[in-house]
């Protein structure tokens, strides 16, 4: 059942990726990039401090206030220790479709939902919250949570 969701999920952000890209044609000044902190964890562990880095294209307004990204990533969770078992760590490559809508002129709230192809492979999903600090640079704060590891993160994203 889980690799048909994955299917899924990977034949939806395909097309969908695929067909706005088609529509609007490449603009390399339409992508960003950016990197963070998180605090990880599995269940029964300590959390650990890991990092993440990613890269990703806008594809602009898709209706009022209302706008669509793609992402590709890589993270590493850092080390979780857990009493009585093997410590638990997880790093690898991700690609999500992120919606994001402006809640004010400042702050939008962010929506993603992938996959993730690393140690802890399967359907990714996260909530957050963005603060634009000017028109080439944000700062957001995310939840994600991945098939074993929950994440908190915080992130600075340059659009060059």
């Amino acid at each position: 059942m889980l690799n048909l969701i994955r299917l899924a999920v990977i034949g939806f952000v395909g097309m969908t990726l695929s067909s706005a890209a088609s529509a609007q044609g490449f603009d390399t000044g339409k992508l960003f990039f950016g990197g963070g902190v998180s605090s990880n964890s599995v269940s029964n562990s300590d959390s650990a401090t890991g990092f993440q880095i990613f890269g990703g294209y806008g594809f602009g307004e898709v209706s009022p206030k209302v706008f669509i990204d793609a992402e590709v990533g890589y993270m590493d969770s850092g080390t979780m220790s857990r009493s009585g078992q093997a410590d638990a760590k997880a790093k690898g490559l991700w690609a999500n479709g992120v919606g994001r809508f402006m809640v004010a002129e400042s702050v939008e709230l962010i929506a993603r939902l992938g996959l993730d192809f690393g140690d802890d492979d399967g359907l990714m999903f996260g909530v957050g919250a963005g603060y634009l600090l000017s028109k080439k640079a944000k700062l957001r704060l995310e939840y994600v949570q991945r098939d074993k590891v929950d994440s908190v993160q915080f992130n600075f994203v340059y659009h060059p």
